[in-house]
């Protein structure tokens, strides 16, 4: 039998919710009633580390010492944080559960569902009358779902254990090779707005690189398109519109950009931002064109859009853009882009996991271990 450990305060509704909910699936843990028998400090830290959490994050306020003792203060640190723990185990909230799947604080109680190894025998009724589904269970009425890969989308996963500190980072391509070119002067202006929201950020000259298939991928621009890809956690795409679609110069940047890289996608999960710029009025053919191929490259492309028309007129002789309302929007759309970037970075890989492409890794090894076994 599966083993299955869960720390539990008798005294906690959702603690006994979460107990029962176990023995409703046929299961017996192992109960450890941690007030009268609390983790070492080893033990508390081996469980934050596996459920991927700070010392805060397990902190429980209501009916502790919490309030008396002044917790919220940001001052305090982990280890003095886990002092306070040792000395009012109380402070640990509860219940957390040990499973050969992971590490979870279950509350709510249902949390628990997905570190059990079957679902609901049937429906659970919790102690204030709410009645619990398994989502697995619902399964009987989908034969078409592989149960096996199919996951109930969770919260928890959208708020990292940790959130990323250093500047964003943001890869800028334009599309035109002109002496003055408005593709990359208004990608220019973009880079100092960006940097001026506290991003870091690189823009690529295509100047040399080659057509795509007309040289290998080890040809030095190429590499260096590609290394400031996966570099990237976020990009601007900026063409001109020519013959009423991006040139071909934007198209071969993003074709070199690879689907797949190894077992990496390089730009999946990342964020994208697209502008255009137009010789005559506002147009909007190239974005709706590089929007297209944002979707296939897996980029979370964002709402926001911008269109200079008549870009000739939008820049000064210093090759400076003038305040215009089409400014306003570039400045809307990389703002827009920096908190989509903020918010997704840490959890993109959560975001773009697939239930599909589960299924067919599950199933490609499951075939090459049989090939094996049969060789």
């Amino acid at each position: 039998m599966t083993h299955i450990t869960i720390y539990h305060n008798p005294q906690c509704g959702t603690s006994r919710n979460v107990l029962a909910l176990m023995r409703h699936c046929g299961i017996e843990p192992t109960i450890i009633e941690y007030l009268q028998n609390p983790p070492s400090r080893a033990e508390l830290q081996a469980l934050l580390q596996r459920m991927g959490v700070s010392v805060r994050e397990v902190l429980r306020q209501k009916g502790t010492p919490y309030d008396a003792l002044d917790l919220g203060n940001p001052r305090w640190t982990q280890e003095e944080l886990l002092d306070f723990i040792e000395q009012h185990p109380i402070l640990l909230n509860r219940p957390i559960v040990v499973t050969p799947q992971g590490v979870r604080l279950c509350r709510p109680s249902e949390r628990v569902l997905d570190l059990l190894p079957q679902p609901l025998p049937s429906p659970f009724t919790k102690e204030d009358g709410e009645v619990v589904y398994d989502p697995r269970s619902r399964l009987a009425d989908l034969p078409q779902v592989a149960a096996a890969h199919f996951q109930v989308p969770d919260p928890a996963q959208l708020r990292p254990a940790q959130a990323s500190t250093h500047a964003p980072r943001f890869l800028l391509l334009y599309g035109s090779l002109r002496a003055r070119s408005f593709s990359r002067l208004l990608v220019q202006e973009a880079a100092r707005l960006l940097q001026a929201m506290g991003a870091e950020v690189r823009i690529f000259n295509p100047s040399g690189l080659p057509l795509p298939d007309d040289a290998p991928e080890t040809h030095p621009k190429v590499a260096e398109l590609r290394a400031l890809t996966q570099w990237a956690e976020g990009m601007v795409w900026c063409s001109p519109e020519r013959h009423g679609a991006m040139t071909g110069i934007m198209k071969t940047q993003i074709d070199w950009i690879p689907l797949t890289q190894g077992a990496i996608r390089p730009t999946q999960g990342k964020t994208l931002a697209l502008m255009q710029v137009c010789g005559g009025s506002q147009s909007f053919n190239a974005v709706n064109q590089m929007r297209v191929l944002g979707r296939w490259m897996r980029m979370l492309t964002i709402p926001n859009q911008s269109s200079v028309a008549k870009a000739f007129q939008q820049f000064d002789e210093h090759d400076r853009m003038l305040p215009s309302s089409y400014h306003d929007r570039v400045v809307d759309v990389l703002e827009e882009l920096v908190k989509f970037t903020l918010l997704t970075r840490d959890v993109a890989p959560y975001l773009v996991d697939r239930y599909s492409e589960r299924k067919e890794s599950a199933d490609a090894l499951m075939r090459r271990v049989n090939l094996s076994q049969a060789a």
